[in-house]
């Protein structure tokens, strides 16, 4: 596999040319001095300590290195590039420090140097994939397409479930006016990875492009759905240095990434270590309210609620988490307080207003509870449970058509929710008196529920199946 690689590259390699040497004759980068006053107490202590090592040990490439981890972790790219360079030249035959280099080289936007430190490492190492993709992806920021395009697919081919390669593909491909190419990159990068916002919403760009409107809009859909979400990088050096960010902020992002993976104990611990760090950052609160309200450990979710609205009492996600938090627990009156307090904070609260026409609507005020749903549908017109609540308050005030209109935009997607949501389409229209499409709409209910071993929705949906399907006695 090495050998096959390495021909692969052996092209782009050959640009690098004599690079090792060059390195190997150029006078060392000296260690500045850092200016870091902006930095919390326990980082300065932290970088002032790395450098205070390199410092004692200049001729050593692995100290150097890690103050330029240090360095890079916190941001300061510029002063992580020379002492990667440092530690290159120290040690021209280390791979890590050229590919680190070509990190924050790229990350200051300095592609062609990028590029050029990249290959270098890929002479290093062929085979490290993360490598090869932030290879391929400066190459095509550099509009330089057929060799990024012909670097992807090297990837894929040795690498076929690798999806970030795919959407790299997908974007070259949309570079060069090729829209049915795209497309096909992109989906299968969605195949790989479901929850691939930036594949989601660039699918959506061509399928726009290529006149698919409603496959658009079901990729739209998926985009705002996972918007933030990407699949995991898979590159054990750069988690090297996020494993050295001390900040509270990283912490979150941590926190963040385990509530994702379901890990919720585990992004709990997170969160309270960013509260160590800083006790004054209102968002490490505010998901706390949630996270221990999932863990059903409601005295902890109360505190951080309190901290939260002490910092920040204008913070609207701290109020919908406590009200989500009061809701759970079954305490209608506060509950509805709370989404009254978000929205008061922020009118376009779409979840907001969701949860507070349930509360109306389990109140029998209906109209109100319309009015709540229609405008959580308005503020985020993709909210598949406010188009659903909103039909089913619409079919229950006799608005059958407005219903039936509102609950089919709800049945795509397939996912595991799309039975309940057929099945309350076929509903709405046997309640209209469409007796065809209630079948048809409960069948294919009841076909999704047994795939998904929904046993107690399929049951529900034979009875009225039962019903529907008998003889109807001559008037």
């Amino acid at each position: 596999m090495r050998k096959a690689l390495c021909s692969i590259f052996g092209q782009m390699l050959l640009l690098a040319g004599c690079a090792v040497g060059a390195q190997e004759s150029a006078a060392l980068p000296e260690l500045r001095s850092l200016g870091l006053d902006n930095m919390s107490p326990g980082i300065r202590e932290q970088i002032q300590e790395a450098y205070r090592e390199a410092r004692a040990h200049l001729g050593d490439d692995a100290v150097c290195g890690r103050l330029g981890m240090v360095l890079e972790t916190y941001g300061l790219l510029k002063d992580a590039a020379r002492c990667y360079r440092r530690a290159a030249q120290l040690a021209p035959s280390t791979f890590r420090w050229a590919y680190y280099l070509g990190v924050v080289e790229a990350g200051e936007g300095q592609c062609d140097a990028a590029a050029s430190t990249l290959r270098l490492s890929l002479r290093l190492d062929p085979n490290y994939v993360p490598a090869q993709l932030r290879l391929a992806s400066c190459l095509l920021a550099s509009a330089d397409w057929i060799r990024s395009g012909e670097l992807y697919a090297a990837i894929t081919k040795h690498h076929p479930d690798n999806a970030d390669a795919y959407y790299g593909l997908g974007r070259v491909r949309a570079a060069g006016h090729d829209l049915a190419g795209a497309a096909e990159a992109y989906r299968q990068a969605c195949a790989l990875y479901p929850n691939f916002g930036a594949a989601h919403y660039a699918l959506a760009l061509v399928y726009r492009a290529l006149g698919q409107v409603g496959q658009a809009e079901e990729q739209l859909h998926l985009y705002e759905r996972d918007k933030d979400r990407a699949p995991p990088a898979g590159d054990p050096l750069f988690d090297e240095v996020r494993a050295l960010n001390r900040s509270a902020t990283q912490q979150i992002q941590i926190g963040i990434e385990l509530e994702r993976q379901g890990r919720l104990e585990e992004s709990v611990a997170a969160h309270e270590k960013a509260v160590e760090i800083d006790s004054q950052l209102v968002q490490a609160h505010v998901n706390l309210v949630e996270l221990y309200g999932r863990l059903g450990q409601f005295e902890k979710a109360e505190e951080h609620f309190r901290t939260a609205s002490h910092l920040d009492p204008g913070s609207s996600e701290g109020y919908y988490n406590y009200g989500v938090l009061l809701l759970s627990a079954e305490k209608y009156q506060q509950a509805e307080n709370a989404f009254q307090k978000t929205i008061e904070i922020d009118p376009f609260h779409a979840g907001a207003h969701n949860n507070l026409g349930f509360l109306l609507e389990r109140q029998g005020r209906l109209l109100e509870a319309e009015a709540e749903y229609q405008r959580a549908v308005e503020n985020k017109p993709n909210n598949r449970q406010a188009h659903f609540n909103l039909g089913r308050v619409l079919v229950n005030l006799g608005k059958y058509e407005q219903g039936i209109q509102e609950l089919e935009k709800t049945i795509e997607p397939e996912d595991e929710d799309t039975p309940r949501y057929k099945y309350a389409l076929g509903a709405a229209f046997a309640r209209s008196g469409d007796r065809q499409n209630a079948l048809r709409y409960i069948r294919q209910a009841r076909d999704g529920a047994v795939a998904l071993g929904q046993s107690g929705l399929v049951a529900s949906m034979e009875r009225d199946l039962h019903t529907l399907e008998a003889p109807r006695t001559p008037q």
